[in-house]
């Protein structure tokens, strides 16, 4: 990798907030061990492969994921890399979230702001 002027090495790209226990639970619902991971990723993947260590990280939380091994992570699990920020068993947030995409991507700048404003106003009764 190289320099920066300022000297010190270009931040990895990481993944924006994965919650970690989404993490363990996508794995242990699949019935895979970490090794198992660990193998189906070096498989998958023509880059370096990471270790059970650094799969234990991720899913304590104490590194982050970097979005080519989420994506990877994503492959190994048989899902989309969006799917892996929500709990295995949680069908509906996803799925909500899409509808709420294609209303707001069709949608005018106005239409927007009235429809937030109305979830807004039903979120505090």
């Amino acid at each position: 990798m190289p320099f920066r002027q300022d000297r010190k090495m270009p931040k990895k790209k990481r993944s924006p907030n994965v919650p970690p226990q989404f993490l363990r639970a996508w794995r242990e619902t699949l019935g895979l061990s970490r090794p198992d991971v660990v193998n189906k990723m070096a498989t998958l993947s023509n880059i370096e492969p990471v270790d059970q260590a650094t799969i234990a990280k991720w899913e304590s939380g104490e590194t982050g994921v970097r979005v080519q091994d989420l994506e990877l992570l994503a492959r190994v699990y048989g899902v989309s890399a969006d799917r892996l920020l929500f709990a295995p068993t949680d069908n509906e947030t996803p799925e909500r979230l899409k509808r709420a995409y294609t209303i707001l991507s069709q949608s005018d700048p106005k239409a927007i702001e009235a429809w937030l404003a109305m979830g807004e106003a039903l979120s505090r009764k």
